[in-house]
């Protein structure tokens, strides 16, 4: 498995919340354990990235966790075109 840092892992959480996942939907499908998974719920939380839906005993991703997707994405977008133009003779 390659190494995935608190962006990479956040991002997934997000990913799979977006339109609400249970705690262990989301732990199964990011590959965290509990542990972990309980510091980046918080962190989530804490900064309105997620949020939990104590009636449906679920989390949500929020408008502000669904911009940090785009812009996750584009920044990805980016690196790898940026990875790709190394490669051609007289790129920067």
């Amino acid at each position: 498995m390659n190494y995935r840092d608190k962006t990479d892992i956040s991002a997934t959480i997000l990913e799979v919340a977006n339109g609400g996942a249970s705690k262990s939907k989301i732990i199964s499908i990011a590959f965290l354990n509990h542990s972990s998974s309980l510091q980046y719920f918080r962190m989530l939380l804490k900064n309105n990235l997620l949020v939990y839906q104590k009636e449906k005993r679920m989390f949500k991703t929020t408008p502000t966790g669904i911009q940090f997707l785009q812009l996750y994405h584009l920044m990805n977008e980016l690196v790898n075109e940026n990875n790709n133009l190394s490669g051609i003779q007289g790129a920067t």
